[in-house]
């Protein structure tokens, strides 16, 4: 357990499509160090399945917990906003921005892997910030405003970014340190 973790809660955003280890891998780390990791769908359907890929494959899927529409950043200590085709069939979404911006807002811990960038973009969060993701949504960024490094992880403030699931161990190590320091200045 990792002192000041224990019992904090992560809102996963996950929709169809999402890369398996992106969600899989963090929700591993966050869990042994004592958070707990809810999923957070977009839709009823979602309660029932929701979609996983392994690169081009099928992956195991997931089940919603709670759904965004029920949902507020005041709920949650962080949230995670794992990649894949995910980001671009959720960014869309009314309720999906409204969560992400309430997240902003509040300056509570915001991770992005990979395509899950693409929501932060959608949700009109990127100007001005300094962020990676997948590079093959680089330009998205720099058309978005934000200033794109090609690095495994960033961080801005209270993002934490990385390209993809190549970077795992260094994404998983920067989100617990940063959720160790952030919530205990966290009112």
């Amino acid at each position: 357990m990792q002192a000041g973790i224990e019992g904090k809660r992560i809102a996963a955003l996950v929709g169809d499509g999402f890369e398996e280890a992106e969600l899989t891998e963090p929700r591993r780390a966050l869990e042994e160090a004592g958070a707990v990791v809810t999923i957070v769908g977009v839709d009823e359907k979602s309660k029932q399945r929701i979609r996983a890929k392994r690169g081009l494959d099928d992956a195991a899927p997931a089940t919603a917990e709670e759904l965004v529409a029920d949902c507020t950043a005041e709920d949650f200590d962080a949230l995670l906003i794992p990649g894949g085709y995910s980001p671009d069939r959720i960014r869309t979404n009314r309720e999906v921005q409204r969560f992400v911006k309430e997240f902003d807002a509040a300056k509570k811990p915001t991770f992005s892997i990979g395509h899950g960038a693409q929501v932060l973009i959608s949700a009109q969060l990127a100007r001005g910030r300094t962020l990676t993701a997948a590079p093959a949504i680089a330009d998205d960024v720099r058309n978005a405003g934000g200033l794109y490094r090609d690095q495994p992880t960033v961080q801005d403030g209270h993002w934490i970014t990385a390209r993809g699931a190549g970077d795992m161990l260094l994404f998983n190590r920067a989100i617990i340190e940063k959720l160790s320091t952030a919530l205990g200045q966290l009112v």
